[in-house]
């Protein structure tokens, strides 16, 4: 198909007046400002707030750690291999279920 550069030149002055148009119906029908707004879930507030708890609290716990210490230098501390064993055999099927 061939455009002759009269039917071009109609293709454009029309496009030209139409861009005007749009423009003023466009302004007219939509706000000038615009404004994203998220929902949270209840459910979900309250998981960020338990992490956020989380986060705040001390990962070692030094009373444990005095107290196993104290165990250790006087020889009473035992481990029970059994659950040691049970232990690990929880955390690596835990590992493969997440």
């Amino acid at each position: 198909m061939n455009i002759s550069r009269t039917q071009l030149d109609g293709i454009m002055r029309a496009y030209l007046e139409n861009q005007g148009n749009s423009k003023t119906k466009l302004s007219r029908k939509t706000p000038k400002t615009y404004a994203d707004e998220v929902n949270l879930s209840a459910e979900v507030r309250e998981i960020a707030h338990a992490i956020k708890l989380a986060s705040q609290v001390e990962d070692i716990r030094t009373e444990k750690v005095e107290e196993l210490k104290a165990k250790i230098k006087a020889g009473t501390y035992n481990i029970d291999g059994k659950l040691v064993a049970d232990k690990i055999v929880e955390e690596i099927f835990a590992d493969k279920l997440i």
